[in-house]
């Protein structure tokens, strides 16, 4: 089942192939994510990554995953938009709480 949720996502390379930059989930489930981002940055030959996402909570407090994925493909969406489509590979690990 996927959930249309926009979660505040840091999209970081495995090694240093891009540099890191944020975006916004689009959707997700409990295998993978949808990630919109501007046309422009290069992760086209890029085949693992670490996702970082923030999930606010309604107390104002702030936790953070980290989660290891590999990308699926990177699909062309309207307006300039790219939406990059990932396998989570591991458990979500929770990294900080603020």
């Amino acid at each position: 089942m996927r959930l249309r949720v926009t979660l505040d996502t840091a999209v970081h390379p495995e090694y240093s192939e891009f540099t890191p930059f944020r975006a916004l989930t689009e959707d997700i489930s409990a295998g993978g994510a949808f990630i919109r981002f501007l046309k422009g940055t290069n992760i086209q030959s890029v085949s693992q990554l670490y996702l970082w996402m923030a999930l606010t909570l309604k107390s104002g407090e702030v936790h953070y995953l980290r989660v290891k994925s590999k990308v699926i493909r990177v699909s062309e969406k309207e307006h300039g938009n790219m939406l990059l489509h990932v396998q989570f590979l591991e458990p979500t690990k929770m990294m900080d709480r603020h």
